[in-house]
């Protein structure tokens, strides 16, 4: 028997060389989107947590280490007072897969009414850093 030469011999390596840089971008993407989804709902629940403890009176420091436990050591609280309302908003960066991209920013927020026994809290800006 003999074997047919034809021109196609290794065309599939070649193929799949091509092919898998761009199969790998992908997987870093949906996996930088998770993370990101991940942290996102962090967030929330951080802020979440922040407003209804800052609306009972609890002190900025205390508010601010319940969102370092919940959403990371990177994320930063920012709060307000007014009206009776406390309002909280939660940040942190989310990191990419590939070098030389800064990645996203993430933000919540989160309104808690202020209690009656609850003394008027000044602004905290940046804590948690």
């Amino acid at each position: 028997m003999t074997r047919q030469q034809n021109g196609d011999r290794g065309s599939v390596t070649a193929e799949t060389a091509i092919v898998m840089p761009a199969i790998v971008a992908v997987l870093a993407m949906l996996l930088a989107g998770a993370a990101a989804g991940s942290t996102q709902l962090q967030l929330e629940k951080a802020a979440q947590t922040a407003a209804r403890q800052l609306a009972r009176g609890e002190t900025a420091s205390v508010a601010a280490s319940a969102v370092r436990r919940i959403a990371g050591s990177g994320a930063t609280l920012a709060s307000g007072n007014a009206g009776g309302w406390i309002t909280v908003r939660t940040t942190a960066a989310v990191p990419v897969p590939w070098a030389g991209v800064g990645g996203w920013t993430l933000a919540a927020e989160a309104t808690a009414p202020a209690e009656q026994h609850a003394v008027s809290s000044p602004t905290i800006t940046g804590a948690g850093k």
